[in-house]
């Protein structure tokens, strides 16, 4: 089974407390905790949706085994600190436009672990995306639904549409 783990956060979020809130139209510093908390969930959220990392983070990533070639998830790879086979480093060559894809010098390999650090991605469209979906959190907060039959969507529709120009693309 691959499983990816996040080792530390290395950045900071793009959207501000202050830019949310003049977003959401909010003038009281009283829910500037709970703004927070959802900027970082909102940021999370577009992060796993994408499969980019928007903040930039250190990970390890590792997989059972491999043909040598492989795809790191979490792109943008701005460094590679280790690349090792069953606990012993082996050569490796980087490819892909974001760097995200490791091609093993030796081929095949058997639990290979790869840990990097990404850049993280920060431009208006995400930004616009994450104070969306903040302001979708902070206008819900408790589930509520005076119709059983209603079907609500947690995710404002724009919101993917914005995010899913930034979604991987395999033809």
């Amino acid at each position: 089974m691959r499983e990816i783990k996040i080792n530390s956060t290395d950045g900071s979020e793009i959207v501000l407390v202050a830019t949310a809130k003049d977003y959401m139209r909010v003038s009281s510093t009283v829910d500037d905790n709970i703004i927070t908390r959802m900027i970082t969930q909102a940021r999370i959220w577009c992060e796993n949706y994408i499969s980019r990392d928007i903040v930039a983070k250190t990970r390890t990533y590792y997989l059972p085994e491999t043909n040598g070639i492989f795809d790191l998830p979490f792109a943008p790879v701005s460094s590679i600190s280790s690349v090792t086979s069953d606990g012993t480093a082996v050569s490796y060559s980087v490819l892909g436009l974001d760097n995200e894809t490791i091609e093993l010098d030796g081929g095949s390999a058997d639990k290979v672990k790869v840990t990097y650090v990404t850049s993280g991605l920060d431009d208006n469209l995400l930004k616009q995306a994450i104070m969306q979906l903040v302001s979708t959190y902070y206008d819900n907060r408790a589930d509520f639904s005076s119709d059983q039959k209603s079907n609500v969507e947690s995710i404002p529709t724009n919101v993917r549409d914005i995010l899913n120009s930034y979604k991987a693309m395999y033809l």
